[in-house]
Order: structure tokens, then C-alpha cells, then sequence
């Protein structure tokens, strides 16, 4: 039942990408690697941006191989089509996840709270792709 909720939450993510920006709690996709990591980190932002980074490294990498399937598996108008949604993805993550942390500003904090929302937005954008037929 719970896989169904969030493929529906993907597809309607996917359909409208408004509501993929939405404050969704994202913990059960976290990875237990990343999981550990972050309690072993005990609130330390060095070891936390590390954390944050290997996790990140895994989503981008299963986003862009979900991405090259989808383009793969279209014509050239819906190659198109997908290419233009990426990269709209792309300069609204930019412009939301580059300011995530303003008010951190000049603490250790604005780092973790940038790099999150990276990882949170790179994780809802592969979770919209995998939802595409």
C-alpha cells in the first residue's frame, strides 16, 4: 500500500512540478549507509557534509540513469519535451537549494542546510522520473 501512495505521489509530482517541490518527508528513502552516517556524525557539520555527499552521489547517479532510460525510450518531441523539463528542474533546484541556508547565513549550518536540499530535490526529481512511463 505504501509503495502505491508514493507512486502516486511521484506521478502526480511528475504531472504537476509544483507540487514536486512540496514538503514531503523523504526519510524512508534515505539509505541506511546514510542513516548511520548522520548519527554517527553526532550534529558535526564536517562529517555531516560528508554524508550528505556520498548520498547525494548515489540519487545523481540513479537520476541520470533514469533519465538517459527515459530519453531512450522517446521520440524526438518527447526527447525534447524532457530535455526542457530537466533543465527548468535544474535552474529551479539551483535557485531554491542556493539559498536554502540563508538563514544559517555565515554558521556551520548553511552548508548542511544547502547540501540537503540538494539531496532531497535530486532524490524527488528521480522519484518523478521512475513514476514516467
Amino acid at each position: 500500500m505504501r509503495r502505491m501512495w508514493s507512486g502516486l505521489a511521484a506521478l502526480v509530482g511528475a504531472a504537476f512540478p509544483v507540487l514536486a517541490h512540496a514538503q514531503t518527508d523523504l526519510s524512508s528513502y534515505y539509505s541506511k549507509t546514510y542513516n548511520d552516517c548522520m548519527n554517527a556524525a553526532g550534529g558535526s557539520t564536517y562529517p555531516m557534509h560528508d554524508c550528505l555527499s556520498a548520498e547525494h552521489d548515489v540519487w545523481d547517479k540513479s537520476l541520470n540513469v533514469i533519465y538517459q532510460t527515459r530519453m531512450a525510450s522517446r521520440l524526438a518531441a518527447g526527447k525534447t519535451q524532457l530535455r526542457d523539463q530537466e533543465r527548468a528542474w535544474l535552474k529551479t533546484t539551483q535557485k531554491k537549494c542556493d539559498h536554502a541556508g540563508d538563514d544559517e547565513q555565515g554558521g556551520s549550518l548553511q552548508g548542511i542546510e544547502v547540501d540537503q536540499c540538494y539531496l532531497d530535490e535530486t532524490i524527488r526529481r528521480t522519484l518523478a522520473l521512475r513514476a514516467l512511463s
